[in-house]
């Protein structure tokens, strides 16, 4: 098993949406545009090695732990490039899976805030 540990540096001041369950995470080279939605980390290498997630890997949000139940086709190099990838709890029936997101479950958002430790789990 490989961990990899991201702490949280700051939220966007709209990165929870009340009727939309996603987290947008990024490095600290979000767009303009998206930086308000976001919720910032700095991993603790440069870069999240490329296909480190994978289905099956865990997400775990301070105490809270999600298992990756689907994941996009580039969310490996934005990850890595970036910081950047979408973590959706729940889809709606019929939804696709955009390519630089992941599905997480239980179905629920964290409770996230700026200091709380993120691993990712191979």
């Amino acid at each position: 098993m490989s961990v990899l540990k991201s702490t949280v540096t700051e939220l966007g001041p709209d990165a929870f949406f009340d009727d939309y369950p996603i987290l947008i995470l990024f490095n600290d080279s979000a767009p303009p545009g998206l930086r308000e939605v976001c919720v910032f980390h700095l991993c603790e290498v440069d870069a999240i090695p490329l296909n480190f997630l994978s289905k099956g890997s865990k997400i775990v949000f301070g105490n809270q732990e999600y298992l990756i139940v689907d994941i996009g086709e580039v969310v490996s190099s934005t990850l890595h490039e970036l910081g950047h990838m979408t973590l959706y709890f729940g889809l709606d029936e019929g939804a696709e899976l955009m390519a630089g997101a992941a599905l997480l479950s239980p179905y629920k958002v964290p409770s996230v805030k700026v200091g709380d430790v993120i691993q990712f789990i191979q």
